[in-house]
């Protein structure tokens, strides 16, 4: 499945992912968990140090916005996602 995904208000994630704010992702999900373990996978350290709490959720500081005008709460890691989906993941400000 390929959704894009939108880092704002991130610094930590700026040369990880080659100054890039936005990436098209292509991984084998179907949900935030899925997607989430896919980028701790393939950026390693940094994404997972700029998204998940220490219980592997994504920090409660962390906002995420599914295609502008959805923004998941409560038990946000096993939100459906679907083809051509864009999350934003907002830094707190």
């Amino acid at each position: 499945m390929k959704v894009n995904v939108k880092f704002n208000g991130m610094p930590i994630l700026y040369k990880t992912l080659n100054k890039k704010k936005e990436i098209l992702i292509e991984f084998p999900g179907k949900t935030l968990r899925e997607l989430v373990d896919y980028l701790v996978g393939k950026f390693g350290a940094p994404i997972k140090k700029a998204l998940l709490d220490n219980s592997n959720d994504i920090d409660m500081e962390i906002r995420v916005v599914l295609n502008t005008v959805t923004y998941l709460s409560g038990d946000r890691m096993d939100t459906p996602l679907k083809e051509g989906d864009t999350l934003a993941f907002m830094g707190a400000s």
